[in-house]
């Protein structure tokens, strides 16, 4: 992929330069096909949200990007890697790429700085006083400095999955992905974690982010992709497929989502 250098909101997209290209990608459980062939593009710098029902895809196409799951079929460009080519090294992928899951899987034996850490001395091999830097700096980041020494049972929900951005960010990726980050937590702790995604976003990272947060979508997101039944139904332009959908599903998930009292009453 091209390098570019100014992303779509302005932002530093040259420091954080890996792109995303999927194209045909099909992934299958035995005879269930959960993606049956989706093709989808990020820029680098740019944010994308990926919207839908539950069991659309979305996350295990997520999950596909990282390698976390196997295609059955496609290939998927993350950078300068083709992901899905037999011989790529995939730990050397993955130290562009940092994920965020809906549950923290911090270590529930270390200190909020240790979990930011450890996997530096480990894959990145930095010293412990470098690890160490880079940790406060990134808990810092996501307004979690003065909490360093804290454990995770010591911590909200909302500030250990600010814990978990911290920890992926310490490792310097290029593209950070997001399934549902927000959706294990408290109402009134889900705005901490949006901000800093808000934030992360002015700063030019490229993301991927799976979400139900409508409000964020539109407000951070260049573009929406909404996913049914493993395919791309609807993309464009945040506003415009939140405001003015032009696909009959799109529009029915959406209603329910943005009025969730309505009913439909048919005759």
């Amino acid at each position: 992929m091209n390098d570019v250098v100014n992303g779509p909101r302005g932002g530093a997209a040259k420091v954080h330069a890996a792109g995303v290209a999927i194209r045909d990608l099909r992934k299958s459980y035995g005879s269930n096909e959960v993606l049956k062939g989706i093709s989808l593009e990020v820029k680098p710098g740019e944010v994308v949200c990926l919207i839908g029902p539950s069991g659309s895809g979305k996350s295990t196409l997520l999950r596909c990007v990282n390698l976390l799951e196997q295609p059955n079929q496609g290939s998927i460009q993350v950078g300068g890697f083709e992901a899905t080519h037999p011989d790529v090294d995939i730990d050397k992928m993955r130290r562009k790429v940092g994920m965020v899951f809906q549950q923290f899987n911090l270590f529930p034996h270390l200190d909020a700085k240790r979990n930011c850490s450890i996997a530096q001395t480990k894959v990145l091999k930095r010293s412990q006083a470098e690890a160490d830097k880079v940790s406060l700096h990134n808990l810092e980041r996501v307004g979690l400095g003065h909490l360093a020494d804290r454990f995770p049972d010591q911590l909200s929900g909302g500030q250990q999955q600010r814990v978990a951005i911290a920890r992926a960010l310490s490792m310097d990726p290029e593209l950070m992905l997001f399934d549902e980050p927000t959706s294990a937590l408290d109402p009134e702790t889900v705005g901490d974690v949006l901000s800093v995604m808000r934030n992360l976003a002015k700063e030019g990272m490229t993301m991927l982010v799976v979400t139900h947060e409508m409000g964020f979508a539109r407000e951070v997101a260049d573009r929406v992709v909404f996913m049914d039944g493993g395919v791309v139904v609807e993309e464009g332009v945040a506003e415009q497929v939140i405001s003015a959908p032009t696909q009959p599903r799109t529009q029915e998930f959406l209603r329910r989502v943005l009025d969730p009292t309505h009913i439909d009453i048919q005759e």
